[in-house]
């Protein structure tokens, strides 16, 4: 693979032709002017099902215009540590086209159930814009692709009563994080198997932390826990907030039956916060 810099791009593009003044769009010429390209984002989650395929559409974003099409290569980066997907387990276009007088393109990665497993492996993907003459490509995006079970939009959707079956920081005097007999709401996140619902840490101590919104995919079986969405935190902890993250194992629900599932968390991940980490199981049963 060529050498070359990847920088780190947040390129803000702008509809040109209604800023203020006699401004004109730049016009891709190919030698004098540097074209920025970049995908739309750092990465993604391909899903697949279980014997099947899937697609994902990414998006490819250039900072110039040009008069006609380009074609800008995508590269598998295989030299990459992070890359830890089999050519079996994907199918790729050789480009990706950035239509005339658009800043905009996009392309479509398939990923094929090829001894994947819901564990999920990672497509690291680049843009070589070589042909596009005086250019630089961004960051590599990474492509997590899974194996999932079909799961219906209305599957563990609804009202749920959570309990804390074991676990719990000594710290905290093994407080259930998530309190006993809370009703929280399941409702779809933005993959098929994504549920999220929004609830209150450490609701015993009558602290002030808002309500936040936690994540867990259903996958085949097993429930595996995300964490914290958005950027969000406990807001209780000893000196910071007690973060939290995936169990060490995955809880479990009925394929065939949403009234009830375990989810197991990492409560003061690394110890983090109160110095000892707890694996945290605990249950969620449909009102």
């Amino acid at each position: 693979m060529k050498n070359r810099i990847y920088y780190i791009l947040a390129v803000v593009l702008v509809a040109l032709n209604y800023s203020c003044g006699d401004f004109e769009p730049v016009i891709y010429d190919g030698v004098n002017g540097q074209t920025l390209a970049a995908f739309d984002g750092a990465g993604g989650t391909l899903e697949v099902l279980i014997n099947d395929t899937g697609e994902l559409e990414i998006g490819v974003s250039v900072s110039t215009l040009s008069s006609e099409d380009r074609q800008i290569a995508i590269e598998v980066l295989t030299d990459s540590e992070d890359n830890t997907a089999t050519p079996g387990q994907y199918d790729i276009p050789a480009t990706v086209t950035i239509p005339a007088d658009t800043y905009f393109g996009s392309f479509t990665v398939t990923g094929i159930d090829d001894e994947l497993t819901t564990d999920g492996v990672n497509l690291i993907l680049g843009l070589d814009p070589e042909a596009l003459g005086n250019a630089v490509a961004a960051a590599p995006f990474n492509v997590r692709i899974v194996e999932i079970c079909p799961v219906e939009a209305s599957f563990m959707v609804g009202d749920y009563t959570i309990n804390q079956i074991s676990g719990g920081v000594p710290a905290a005097g093994n407080a259930p994080f998530m309190g006993n007999g809370t009703v929280v709401t399941l409702v779809p996140g933005a993959a098929s198997t994504e549920r999220v619902f929004n609830v209150k840490f450490y609701p015993t101590f009558g602290f002030s932390n808002p309500p936040v919104d936690f994540s867990f995919s259903l996958s085949c079986g097993e429930t595996v826990v995300n964490g914290i969405l958005d950027g969000g935190v406990s807001g209780v902890g000893c000196g910071s907030s007690i973060p939290m993250g995936p169990g060490a194992t995955n809880g479990v629900y009925d394929t065939a039956d949403d009234t009830f599932l375990t989810l197991v968390t990492t409560e003061d991940v690394g110890g983090a916060s109160c110095g000892t980490e707890a694996q945290t199981v605990i249950s969620l049963t449909k009102n």
